[in-house]
């Protein structure tokens, strides 16, 4: 699930877990609140906010979790690269066969595809419509609210929307595929969040990891896209063989 988002205080305490990464599993709740100058309940409430049941799950989860063998490295850039790892083993171990045939069948049976996407999920958005437009198929990118929208109005039965979000909650998309939804246009999603608008109103959806470990230390959005970028990946291989073989 994607990080909710964190308060001043909690992004604080994120920041010192983080610093102090290779030491929490030995640190008790109250050693963390003292080291932080944090209460109980702040720890808490940032590690349920990263996706833990609380502070002992969260110290249980770090201790199973090995670090590479690398050479050369600090066990804070090693915790660094096992998080990445992480998100691409799991976000494979996720992918759906049958998901995977249903969005190729959808991109093969297209007129059309409209790709939708918003901040640095454009990036991947971008090059998944450069390599279908190499398969010659019809394909644009629209990452503007208003554009988006605008589309929307003239999809239909045999347009496809392909939608990118992290949280599966951006509503400049989802108010765009909602107006297409009504256009009986086909909507497959790509994103690491189930069980959301998005994923109710896809007719797909391939479904990655996000880490709850990641840092960010910026109030931007600016989380790793690599789950959607491992999705597209896969997505354009399993469309490039099933071309092959038709």
């Amino acid at each position: 699930m994607v990080n909710q988002s964190l308060s001043s205080a909690e992004s604080y305490t994120w920041q010192i877990i983080q610093a102090h990464y290779d030491e929490i599993p030995t640190m008790s709740i109250s050693e963390l609140a003292e080291l932080a100058h944090v209460s109980l309940s702040t720890i808490n409430r940032t590690v349920r906010k990263k996706g833990f049941a609380g502070y002992a799950a969260f110290r249980y989860s770090i201790k199973e979790k090995s670090l590479p063998q690398l050479d050369g490295f600090s066990k804070e850039i090693l915790a660094a690269v096992a998080k990445n790892e992480e998100e691409l083993l799991q976000t494979i171990n996720n992918i759906s066969a049958e998901a995977i045939e249903s969005a190729v069948k959808l991109i093969h049976e297209s007129d059309e595809i409209l790709i939708f996407s918003r901040g640095l999920s454009t990036n991947v958005a971008d090059e998944l419509m450069k390599k279908l437009q190499l398969f010659r198929k019809r394909v644009s990118l629209y990452d503007d609210a208003k554009y988006m929208a605008y589309y929307a109005q003239f999809t239909g039965n045999k347009s496809l929307i392909i939608a990118l979000s992290l949280s599966g909650a951006t509503q400049e998309i989802l108010s765009a595929l909602e107006i297409a939804k009504i256009k009986k246009c086909q909507i497959l999603a790509l994103t690491v969040t189930p069980n959301t608008r998005l994923t109710a109103l896809s007719d797909v959806s391939l479904i990655g990891y996000k880490s709850p470990l990641e840092v960010n230390y910026f109030d931007l959005d600016v989380h790793s896209r690599l789950p959607l970028s491992v999705l597209s990946r896969v997505l354009i291989d399993a469309y490039s063989i099933y071309k092959n073989h038709i």
